[in-house]
């Protein structure tokens, strides 16, 4: 996060326009770490007005109250971002995906069909074989309680599915 813009939020009477277009490019992103920044510069300017700041808005003008900054935040924001700063909304949920990044894996907003396990071969009535579709590590799903568990090798090792050769190996 850019410690600058926080200070900013934490400490200025004014929302600048860099500040604002920081927070809605946030949106364009939708990996968690870019919503987690957005999230806590908003929980800041929350509890600033709450506590009764008088924020001004660069771009519109406008002096927020808590009712107007509520409608800014729903309006501009995803109903994730909305849920962290204010009360959660029921009824809606959040759905998040892997996706590889330089050093393991970022949670990335995400539709919610979005498969996340892809199948590979039913084992029996009970038990499948199928593998996660962000890192091909292979699972065994319990049909009947669609519960996971890592496939284990007899060498005690994870295993990942080649697809292009249709074989597990360790990992």
């Amino acid at each position: 996060m850019n410690n600058q813009l926080f200070e900013q939020a934490k400490n200025d009477d004014i929302l600048s326009k860099e500040l604002i277009s920081f927070l809605l490019e946030t949106m364009e992103y939708n990996r968690l770490s870019f919503i987690n920044d957005a999230v806590e510069i908003l929980k800041v300017l929350k509890i600033r007005i709450e506590r009764g700041d008088k924020i001004t808005d660069a771009v519109s003008h406008r002096i927020y109250n808590l009712p107007d900054f509520k409608n800014f935040v729903r309006e501009h924001f995803s109903s994730y971002i909305y849920s962290q700063v204010f009360t959660a909304l029921k009824d809606e949920k959040s759905y998040f995906s892997l996706e590889p990044c330089e050093g393991g894996y970022e949670l990335v907003l995400s539709d919610k069909d979005q498969k996340v396990y892809k199948w590979i071969s039913s084992l029996n009535e009970k038990f499948s074989l199928v593998y996660m579709a962000a890192t091909k590590v292979v699972y065994i799903k319990n049909v009947r309680t669609k519960t996971y568990t890592p496939f284990l090798s007899a060498n005690g090792k994870y295993c990942r599915y080649d697809e292009s050769v249709g074989k597990l190996l360790e990992i």
